[in-house]
């Protein structure tokens, strides 16, 4: 099911601390990992890991809802 974002761009609502965070998606509320960022900050889905997505910093793209 987590394949869908691969790719897909989105901002994060709450820091993503210690290589660890949550992302809501839809009616999901995901386990992300990837570098710390702040809040707002956009990301990328490049992979899945398990449950967990894993997330990078996202050039300036438009990030989705």
């Amino acid at each position: 099911r987590g394949s869908r974002y691969i790719g897909r761009v989105f901002v994060l609502e709450t820091p993503l601390s210690q290589g660890a965070g949550k992302l809501s998606v839809d009616d999901t509320v995901w386990r992300i990992t990837g570098p710390d960022l702040s809040a707002g900050t956009k990301i990328r889905v490049t992979e899945i890991d398990g449950a967990r997505l894993v997330v990078e910093a996202a050039a300036d793209e438009t990030a989705e809802a």
